[in-house]
Formats: C-alpha cells, sequence, structure tokens
C-alpha cells in the first residue's frame, strides 16, 4: 500500500477538525430529560417591525364636508359671469388643451360640412371631461355671489343643498336657473323620470357657471339674504378675480 505523503496527512488533520467543530455545534443537550438541539444565532436579533396595514385615502377629499363658502361683494352680471379657472383644475395641461383646441379648429374650418347636432353635443361632453373640478357661482336677488368648487360628478342636489345652507332663511323655497342661450333653463333639483338626478357635468356647469337664485316666497317665508356669518366674509370681486 502506498505510504501516504505529508500533504495527505495534514488536509486529512483539517478535515477531521472541521467535522469535530461541526459536531460540537449540533450537538444535543440534555434539558429535564429531554433533548433540546440547540441552534447557532447572532447575539441580538432585532424585533419585526409592526406594520401598519390601515390604508388612509388621502387621495379622497369628502367636498361636502370640506366645501367652503366664498361671499363675493354685489357685482353686475357680466363681473360675475367672468370666472379664470387655476391650472389645478384641468386634467390636461393648459398647453395640451390649447393645442387641441387651434387643432380642432383648424379641422371645422377645413370641413365645409353641416356639424349634426349630436356630434356637437359629444364633443362638447368630451371638453367638459378634461376638468376635474368645476367653479358655481350663485348670484343672488341683491346682487351677492355664492361661490363653490364642486366635483363634476356631483348631483345638481349637492348644489342646492349648498345654497339652502348658505340661506339665512332656510326653510326657503327656490330655483337655480342656468344662465343658457338663448334663455334661462331650470336646474333640476330632484330625480327625473329616470330615477337619477343629473350631475353638474350633465347640466353643462362644468368647468364654470354662474346660477341665478329664484326664490319662492310666501306670505310668512321671504327671502331675507344669506346667513349674517358668511356676509362678514365678504371679497372684492372684479373682472380679474381668480378661483382659489
Amino acid at each position: 500500500m502506498e505510504e501516504p505523503t505529508q500533504e495527505r496527512i495534514a488536509m486529512m488533520r483539517d478535515i477531521v477538525v472541521l467535522l469535530e467543530r461541526s459536531k460540537a455545534k449540533d450537538h444535543a443537550i440534555a434539558v429535564n430529560g429531554t433533548a433540546e438541539r440547540s441552534v447557532l444565532m447572532p447575539k441580538s436579533v432585532p424585533e419585526p417591525q409592526k406594520i401598519d396595514r390601515k390604508v388612509v385615502p388621502s387621495d379622497i377629499i369628502d367636498f361636502k364636508m370640506q366645501r367652503s363658502k366664498n361671499i363675493l361683494n354685489e357685482v353686475p352680471e357680466n363681473v360675475a359671469a367672468k370666472i379664470d379657472l387655476p391650472d389645478s383644475f384641468y386634467n390636461l395641461s393648459i398647453e395640451e388643451i390649447r393645442r387641441e383646441a387651434e387643432s380642432r379648429k383648424k379641422k371645422i374650418a377645413e370641413s365645409q360640412l353641416l356639424i349634426p347636432r349630436s356630434y356637437k353635443e359629444k364633443q362638447a361632453m368630451a371638453t367638459r371631461k378634461k376638468y376635474k373640478l368645476s367653479v358655481i357661482r350663485v348670484q343672488f336677488p341683491d346682487g351677492v355671489v355664492l361661490q363653490g368648487i364642486f366635483l363634476p360628478w356631483e348631483r345638481t342636489a349637492a348644489l342646492y343643498e349648498f345654497v339652502s345652507s348658505a340661506l339665512k332663511e332656510p326653510m326657503l323655497e327656490f330655483d337655480l336657473m342656468s344662465q343658457a342661450v338663448p334663455r334661462a333653463r331650470l336646474i333640476p333639483r330632484f330625480a327625473g323620470a329616470d330615477g337619477r338626478a343629473p350631475t353638474l357635468e350633465e347640466e353643462n356647469l362644468v368647468p364654470s357657471a354662474l346660477v341665478k337664485f329664484k326664490p319662492h316666497e310666501t306670505d310668512s317665508i321671504v327671502f331675507t339674504g344669506l346667513a349674517d356669518e358668511l356676509l362678514e366674509l365678504f371679497e372684492p370681486l372684479t373682472s380679474t378675480t381668480t378661483v382659489l
């Protein structure tokens, strides 16, 4: 039999030492008559972090609770109707909307065909879809203007509730009239024959609109203006007033 070399002997010794160390780390220790396997662990193990699984819907805003009331002083209708919208009202950038509007005008100018009314309505609806908010001003008989911010898909009932909550006499019945061309049109408050009230978008109140307040006065209930606490919040309104 070939005699092992010194290198092989040294290698075998190293292997034996490694096996003995491994056995020592994984030995059985008698504890109260049972065998407990020891496991090598780091000296300190950090506790697992607790994960808060609550989802906070920070992107959802309850407009009914958060909607503020802006009171603007007595102004002519043509001034109250001029509403300059900030960039935040648009789903598209201002530049994108301008380019799209210019492109549409060019196509219409190039075509001499009569555009069907249904097509115009679809185009108008598509244009309104670009807006994520709508500013609506309500002008009262005394010239005072109440301004509120709404979501396009809110029902018209939300607008009526908003106005009613601002009145000094909350029991007063009233109508809201859209200043549509060629004549003013009643904004429905309640559900129609289809069982649903229209949205502000469907009533062409997006992205902005001026509506008129028409009270239904009786012998005992008349229009007495807005609540006193709101009248203290008067703001000047000019033709250059912007929406905050």
